[in-house]
Parts: C-alpha cells; sequence; structure tokens
C-alpha cells in the first residue's frame, strides 16, 4: 500500500534517500560526505508539514518525495516538483515505483484542481529509464544539461 510519510519513517527515508544521491548522475552528489542528514531531515518534515508531501510504501521499498515551490519568475504561480522517486534496486521489477508515481499524479491532479499549485513536473533521470510522460498527459518542459570537474 502507498500512503503519506510520518515522522516515524524519517530513518528509512534518510536511508533511501542516501542511496537515491549514491547513484546521481553527478560526482560531487554521489560522495558519501556530501550527504547531510539534518538537511534532508528538514526538507522532509517541510514537505510534510503541507510544502508537498512524501510518500512511502508500507514494506519500506521505495519513496517518492515532491515539493510545492513558488515558480522564480512568477511568485504567484505555485509549481509541485517531484524531487526525488527511489526503488531499492531489489524491487525495481515489482510495482511498486508504478504505484508510488500513480499516486503522486493523483495527488497532483487534485492539487491543481484545487488551485493550489498552477501545475505539476515530473522529471526523468539521466541513469534511470525512459519514461514517455506525454502519454499520461504531461508536456516537455525542458531537458537539463551538466558539466562537472
Amino acid at each position: 500500500m502507498i500512503r503519506q510519510a510520518t515522522k516515524y519513517d524519517m530513518p528509512v527515508l534518510i536511508e533511501m534517500m542516501r542511496e537515491y544521491s549514491a547513484q546521481a548522475p553527478i560526482e560531487a552528489i554521489r560522495q558519501k560526505q556530501a550527504h547531510n542528514e539534518s538537511h534532508v531531515a528538514q526538507l522532509i518534515i517541510t514537505m510534510m508539514a503541507g510544502k508537498g508531501f512524501v510518500l512511502i510504501d508500507n514494506e519500506n521499498r521505495g519513496f517518492l518525495a515532491a515539493m510545492v515551490i513558488q515558480n522564480f519568475w512568477c511568485p504567484s504561480v505555485i509549481e509541485l516538483h517531484e524531487i526525488a522517486w527511489w526503488v531499492k534496486p531489489e524491487h525495481r521489477e515489482s510495482t511498486v515505483g508504478g504505484r508510488l508515481w500513480k499516486e503522486f499524479d493523483k495527488r497532483a491532479q487534485e492539487m491543481i484542481n484545487d488551485g493550489r499549485v498552477t501545475f505539476a513536473c515530473t522529471s526523468v533521470l539521466a541513469n534511470s529509464p525512459f519514461i514517455d510522460y506525454t502519454k499520461r498527459g504531461y508536456k516537455l518542459m525542458e531537458a537539463t544539461f551538466f558539466r562537472e570537474q
């Protein structure tokens, strides 16, 4: 079952966030010493307190975090961004990831319908399987590239 995470899920969420960071495409983020547990915990608490939401499955196999932010250039435009979607490697052939995303999509649509956000964004990391979100009603907004040392 997919549910809203609670403060009691914090240890497992922090651990899964560490695993998520370890597989980031950017070397500086993959480094273990870059992971700041207190910062991660504060972001999770902020989302749980209403600046988004954090979803988890009952067996702690994966999570999805989404944050509400103001648009950088138009502060009256409120956005929902899926910022982390992680399924433990041994469960990636299961339905956990899809069920997490479907619950994200359901909540995102409710937030759009209720006027709490203007639009919702989801993404695909370069090292993740490609998902064509246009088949789910989303439009391509941008592609992000990076350069590192």
